[in-house]
């Protein structure tokens, strides 16, 4: 079906960022790419789409891609009529941001049916087309509350949903070809789990061939026959997935660099916080926290109804501990954490900051954070400008630049790129760099490490680690990797359906989880 020679992708007065890669996939067929953060995995496969950023060029190679009719076309030389004939029909994309690559000011049931008119020309009337669409939202497993779910905005929905409608718009028009690019980053292991196995069932029904984009191995096992390692725009392995992912982290070994940020920085940083600093009064205290939000109206004149993202939440964070928050999609984890920072106004309870403190937010989805029309460094030294005001520029700019190299991000060759020119990890870097900036008392970290690579993610971890028993910071972490909240934190919370349904050392609830909804999240992740 797909046979790509020789890809080579660059930016004017950069090295190449895909070099010289080759790999073929037959008719129903599953490939997958594997890589670190930055390898260009996504920029391969936008360029089969005809969707690469501005000033992305093609210097070489074929695409050759046999259509269900007629004869092969090369991909790299089609031009933007042709490929609104393609996209949709014979090759589609999950993106890997669904509330950047969803219209935010749309509703979802209008883009399900603008999807519908320009794929499926087939069906006539509005009926038609919303019947079909209905169809899809049973196919990918949403068959309740489809009123809200059409009415909704996409900052209305779970990233669970999020992630369904995505797939369900990037099937409409029966595509012979789907990719797949992260498809399950952000989300948690129940859902992750579903999701994989909605994407295999859909693959199967409807004889699709599938090219998997991710970092995490777990995730690859699952989805692909055939494996392309990627490291700094090259091919380094390709085979059976099944023989790669049997070497495990060795699949990696090539295209691991060696990292010296955490022996530095145990060397330059106090380690006996929790030993100084023991009577230090609590950073953060909830209680009886409830979140609500309206549903959206069925017409201007509708009453609104008010439905809860959390009830009765309660916790406390003591100066530099690690407190983690777990939980399916959709149970108010995000909520909780978009309240304390005053981004969503509570309907009940109290929540009490120590004083002098701040709480700085790390989002989820880093693209739809960062200003796109702004460098990585003005985004850091914007905050600078907040938290420390009447500051030299290049003070600002020194310092934005000393925080780019802690997260490891080169400022020389990143600071002065915009969100567009990042993947999908450096971007989440920079938004780490961002809420650092702001010297926080309380950083709540939601999904932070979720788009970075293994050794990168690593990297990161050992950073806040270290940041937060130097500098006495309370790290609220909101993630769906139980094995990383075991190893990594103190405390952890269980929530579902908007409330705390167990809490506990990490280690110790993760053993012999008592809570329905800890057993069910232990078992997804050990599947």
């Amino acid at each position: 079906m797909l046979k790509v020679s020789d890809l080579t992708i660059s930016f004017p007065n950069h090295p190449p960022v895909v070099n010289g890669i080759n790999f073929e996939l037959a008719a129903g067929g599953r490939l997958g790419l594997l890589g670190l953060s930055g390898s260009g995995k996504s920029m391969t496969a936008m360029s089969l789409l005809g969707l690469l950023p501005p000033g992305a060029r093609i210097d070489g190679g074929e695409a050759w891609y046999q259509p269900e009719e007629g004869p092969e076309i090369d991909l790299l030389q089609l031009t933007e009529k042709q490929w609104r004939r393609l996209r949709g029909r014979e090759i589609s994309l999950v993106f890997q941001e669904p509330l950047t690559a969803l219209n935010p000011v749309q509703r979802i049931g209008d883009q399900l049916l603008e999807a519908a008119r320009h794929l499926c020309p087939e069906l006539k009337t509005d009926a038609a087309r919303q019947g079909h669409v209905r169809k899809w939202l049973l196919r990918v497993e949403l068959p309740n509350d489809q009123e809200r779910l059409l009415r909704s905005y996409p900052h209305q929905l779970s990233g669970g949903q999020r992630q369904r409608l995505l797939i369900a718009l990037a099937l409409l028009g029966a595509p012979r070809l789907l990719i797949a690019d992260e498809p399950t980053t952000a989300l948690d292991t129940i859902t992750e789990a579903s999701i994989l196995r909605l994407l295999e069932r859909l693959r199967r029904e409807l004889g699709m061939a599938t090219i998997f984009i991710t970092h995490d191995l777990g995730v690859m096992r699952r989805s692909a026959d055939d494996l392309l390692v990627m490291e700094a725009g090259r091919a380094v392995r390709s085979g059976l997935a099944g023989g790669l992912l049997g070497m495990g982290d060795e699949v990696f070994s090539a295209t691991e660099s060696p990292r010296t940020y955490t022996e530095v920085q145990e060397a330059k940083l106090p380690r006996t916080y929790t030993e100084v600093h023991q009577s230090q009064p609590k950073a953060l205290q909830v209680t009886d926290l409830a979140i609500s939000y309206p549903t959206p109206k069925a017409f201007p004149w509708s009453k609104s109804q008010s439905k809860a993202a959390a009830t009765g939440v309660s916790f406390s964070l003591e100066a530099g501990e690690w407190v983690a928050i777990v939980g399916p999609s959709g149970c108010g984890k995000t909520s909780v954490a978009r309240c304390l920072c005053g981004l969503l106004p509570s309907s009940g309870g109290s929540v009490v900051l120590s004083s002098g403190g701040n709480i700085q937010l790390i989002f989820q989805d880093p693209f739809s954070s960062l200003n796109p029309a702004h460098s990585v460094r003005r985004a850091i030294m914007e905050v600078l400008r907040v938290s420390e005001p009447g500051g030299q520029q290049a003070t600002y700019a020194q310092e934005a630049d000393r925080l780019l190299d802690e997260v490891g991000l080169s400022a020389a060759a990143f600071g002065g790129r915009k969100p567009s020119a990042l993947s999908g990890g450096q971007r989440q870097r920079v938004a780490i760099a961002r809420a650092l900036a702001a010297r926080p008392s309380v950083l709540i970290a939601d999904e932070a490490v979720s788009a970075l690579d293994a050794p990168l993610r690593k990297d990161v971890l050992d950073l806040l680690d270290a940041l937060r028993k130097a500098q006495g910071i309370a790290l609220l972490f909101i993630s769906h990797d139980l094995e990383l909240v075991s190893e990594r934190a103190d405390r952890v919370l269980i929530m579902d359906a908007g409330r705390i349904v167990e809490r506990g050392q990490a280690k110790a609830v993760f053993a012999a989880p008592k809570s329905e909804m800890g057993k069910r999240l232990v078992q997804a992740g050990s599947d």
